[in-house]
């Protein structure tokens, strides 16, 4: 007879803070700032303890809660660092001080395309053909909290265009018509996160010089979205612009937008969504394989030991086939900000970028590394920061040049 006892034991551990660094164009150079100072977080581990006859068979992990989130300590340093100039085939817009810039020909040749410093960062995206940038601005004293705006990156003497859109969530530019864009709104809310998502999508094309706007067509309906359907969709347009790939809290899907006048809709991909115990929800972020025939995204994969579905950290970056014949996992246990992203020139040997969490069971708060992936999932390599070296941002996105 063997006297089989479980029971439940709970852990405290402690959670490191990360440094960040925050680079500022207006610090000479050398100098630094502290602008927050990292104080450790605590992490309760609940375990499941099975005892055969007073010995311990089996102690497997049930949950994981955090009771205090770390804090992370941030540094200000200059930008202005002796640098060497490197030729730049094509256009790179960037963000810095709330403002818009552009560089073209040498990465030495910059110049601020906006000056208003009230860019809240959720739109900022060039056109196909780089002549003309798409960005939001912060709204305050309104019963809104940002406005659509775009602007000529040829033309210096071009004044911006207020495209009298409100409460802008995410925005994209149709790749085959420089002049077409897609956008989903919200509404503000004065809790957090500052806004209920209307999980809508609208056409708009650029009014012609001298001629009236163009009223917005409705894709898809506003809707109540699902589970964490507050937050808000992403969405990516397809290369061919006949379709928008979406992604909520719980599924990805395809939006078939060839005729506007009769959407439909395919879920390529369901999983659980992640519990976030908090004001944010987790969403991944779509990317088009060059052909259009495949999706790339990380999902929220099931759990690894004993703890809930929702509560799993395990996250597993995907090839989703458009058609819906085809599900494909690449990289097991990424990190929820792993965000892949597909090289636009087709037949590139290595055409798959991602964020690889350094500590993928903690990837919320984890340092990342820029990974490089066949399509296929095979020969896979880290590409920056080399090994030893703090890891980056998990906010931070790759590209690929087109």
């Amino acid at each position: 007879v063997t006297r089989v006892v479980e029971a439940l034991e709970t852990d405290t551990l402690e959670l490191p803070f990360e440094k960040q660094v925050v680079r500022n164009e207006g610090l000479a150079a050398g100098e630094s700032r502290l602008l927050q100072t990292g104080v450790n977080g605590s992490e309760e581990i609940t375990w499941r303890v099975v005892q055969e006859d007073g010995s311990v068979a089996s102690r497997a992990v049930l949950r994981r809660t955090v009771l205090v989130a770390p804090v992370p300590e941030i540094v200000m340093v200059s930008a202005q660092t002796n640098f060497t100039v490197i030729p730049i085939e094509g256009t790179l817009a960037y963000l810095s001080a709330g403002n818009a810039w552009l560089v073209r020909t040498d990465s030495g040749q910059r110049r601020p395309l906006t000056t208003s410093g009230d860019l809240d960062g959720r739109v900022l995206q060039l056109a196909p053909d780089a002549q003309r940038i798409l960005y939001t601005r912060r709204l305050t004293g309104t019963d809104a909290f940002n406005s659509l705006w775009t602007l000529s990156t040829t033309d210096t003497a071009a004044v911006p265009l207020d495209l009298a859109v409100r409460n802008v969530l995410w925005a994209g530019w149709s790749p085959q018509a420089g002049s077409t864009l897609a956008y989903s709104t919200g509404e503000p809310r004065s809790a957090a996160p500052g806004w209920q998502a209307n999980n809508d999508l609208y056409l708009l094309t650029l009014p012609e010089p001298d001629k009236k706007p163009v009223k917005p067509q409705l894709l898809l309906a506003a809707s109540s979205g699902g589970v964490y359907g507050w937050y808000g969709r992403r969405y990516a347009w397809a290369p061919d612009a006949s379709s928008v790939a979406y992604a909520a809290a719980d599924s990805i899907g395809v939006l078939d937008v060839a005729d506007p006048q009769a959407v439909t809709q395919r879920v390529l991909a369901q999983f659980v969504p992640f519990q976030t115990y908090s004001d944010w929800a987790w969403v991944p972020e779509p990317d088009w394989s060059a052909d259009g025939k495949f999706l790339y995204a990380a999902l929220h994969a099931p759990a690894v030991g004993l703890e809930l579905a929702e509560d799993s950290p395990a996250f597993d970056v995907a090839a989703l086939a458009a058609d819906g014949s085809l599900r494909l996992n690449l990289v097991a246990q990424s990190g929820m900000w792993a965000a892949p992203v597909l090289a636009a020139v087709p037949g590139l040997e290595r055409p798959v970028a991602y964020l690889q969490a350094i500590n993928p069971l903690q990837s919320v708060n984890s340092g990342y590394r820029l990974m490089l992936v066949d399509r296929d999932g095979s020969n896979r390599s880290a590409l920056y920061p080399v090994a030893g070296e703090a890891g980056l941002l998990p906010q931070l996105a790759a590209c690929w040049p087109s």
